[in-house]
């Protein structure tokens, strides 16, 4: 036998294991992996937006147990296409090909630079708290040695390596393209759940269902968030899953010929969801939702006119699902108290800089860029803003009130991030921002009917970041990298142009 005939199958077969079309049959363990990554997104937000430390540890838990079923899964269906592969060094191979994951490697060892090396000590007595300088390396990243059970640079370790495993399970676990659609249709499920949740809240004028948990902490919940930005927040990127499939669905009922497809139960409920948005009462959220909308209805419209040509339209069905939207929103405008969000949204309109929240949250900015200018080069730890903030607010008597009004975050993820990280940490995640748009600019994915409608919900999430703080939510956080992850897997994939 020749020497060649002998070489390993493992790069051509790997290949070949990438371009399998969206018909192709689940294994038993893909199944498992999907159940149990549907368990873990689903439970993060209705663990009150996983913002405690037993829903993060409990969540750190799924992805570790969900990366060990996204092997398998892999192993399961390698070994189908060829038994001689070796399963550990091509499962190395497909991660070593996925960017974000030494990306994610690299932050969590610079957090663990940061850890040990600490300049500032948490300090407290009966009455009050305070930081005390200590001895550190001046040129390596620094951190705040604080309690972890209030929260500290281990706290936020946590939280990124849960994301860090679950972008991982997602790039290794799913083996086609069915995968990812159902990953996006729990995500839209629970999101039409949490939804219904806060229309129960509403109607029964009670905002702590429906923890019992709640009557003793006296939170003030909406949906199943502990805070109302969060809550729209949430919401908002969700939509955007439903509109993937929405037009996903489209697409393929012109190439598939069917008569009917799910597309219309996805635009109602989207519908649904956008309307939720503005029900959460978080006016950041609604504003961003609703710039993205109108981006994705160019977009969306740009779609259409481009296969028009070739798949005419049945106007009978569009005239159908026209009336059926036009019909719901003449019911919700009617019978729907929209009071309260046309006074937060009017008060906004009207004050503009000198509403109450929207004055503090300048001043806090100002404050937080004087905090970044003094420590922006080495950050001053993963978690620690909340310590050392208090010494910057005490400039600005209004949001610093004699020390008795203490601010968690900046209301501004875009300058809260850098101040904790530094200039490396930044640098690290701009390297993640910029595969993103790699892979999907190299793929050509700008009409692709999943693609685009995930990056445009992760967009608005982004700019949303610019003057609140979702990501700051574990919820929202995770939820946001495993769409970034079905994103890029599905630009990943190769097929075909005429398959879906």
């Amino acid at each position: 036998m020749l020497r060649d005939e002998k070489a390993r199958p493992g790069p051509s077969k790997v290949a070949a294991f990438r371009n399998r079309g969206a018909h192709d049959p689940l294994g038993a363990s893909e199944i498992r992996f999907l159940a149990l990554l549907g368990i873990h997104l689903t439970f993060l937000p209705w663990a009150l937006g996983n913002v405690f430390l037993l829903g993060q540890i409990i969540s750190l838990g799924l992805s570790c147990l969900g990366f060990i079923f996204a092997y398998l899964s892999f192993a399961h269906r390698l070994q189908g296409i060829d038994a001689r592969i070796q399963v550990g060094r091509a499962a190395f191979q497909e991660l070593r090909r996925f960017p974000p994951f030494w990306i994610g490697l690299i932050l969590l060892l610079y957090l663990l630079l940061q850890a040990g090396n600490p300049s500032w000590m948490y300090v407290r007595n009966a009455s009050w708290w305070w930081l005390v300088k200590t001895r550190n390396l001046p040129w390596l990243p620094t951190s705040i040695e604080a309690p972890f059970l209030q929260f500290n640079v281990w706290r936020q370790f946590i939280i990124y390596a849960d994301a860090w495993i679950l972008a991982s399970s997602l790039w290794l676990g799913p083996t086609s393209r069915r995968s990812l659609r159902i990953i996006l249709g729990v995500l839209f499920a629970n999101a039409a759940g949490l939804a219904l949740l806060l229309a129960i809240q509403h109607a029964a004028e009670n905002i702590r269902i429906p923890w019992p948990l709640t009557e003793w902490t006296n939170l003030e919940l909406t949906a199943s968030f502990a805070n109302k930005n969060y809550a729209g927040a949430y919401l908002a990127l969700l939509i955007f899953p439903g509109l993937a499939l929405m037009t996903w669905f489209i697409e393929y009922k012109k190439k598939a010929l069917r008569r009917s497809t799910p597309a219309g139960i996805f635009a109602l409920g989207s519908l649904g969801l956008a309307l939720a948005v503005f029900f959460t009462l978080s006016r950041g959220a609604a504003l961003t939702m609703m710039a993205a909308l109108a981006l994705f209805g160019m977009w969306f419209l740009g779609l259409w006119r481009r296969h028009r040509s070739r798949h005419p339209t049945n106007w009978r069905l569009t005239l159908a699902v026209g009336a059926i939207f036009g019909l719901l929103l003449l019911v919700l405008f009617q019978d729907l108290n929209y009071s309260e969000i046309f006074a937060r949204m009017d008060q906004l309109a009207v004050q503009q800089r000198n509403e109450p929240s929207v004055r503090l949250r300048i001043l806090a900015r100002s404050a937080a860029v004087e905090m970044f200018k003094e420590n922006g080069v080495r950050g001053v730890g993963a978690g620690g803003f909340r310590f050392l903030f208090i010494e910057h607010a005490k400039k600005y008597p209004d949001i610093y009130r004699n020390g008795l009004l203490f601010w968690e975050h900046a209301h501004c993820d875009w300058l809260e991030i850098p101040i904790e990280l530094g200039i490396v940490g930044d640098l690290v995640l701009a390297a993640g921002g910029a595969w993103w748009l790699w892979i999907i600019g190299s793929k050509r994915m700008q009409w692709s009917p999943i693609v685009v409608p995930l990056l445009l919900g992760c967009f608005q999430t982004l700019i949303h970041a610019a003057f609140d703080f979702p990501f700051q939510c574990p919820a929202i956080l995770l939820t946001w990298i495993a769409l970034l992850a079905v994103a890029g897997k599905w630009a990943e994939f190769s097929f075909d142009r005429d398959r879906i």
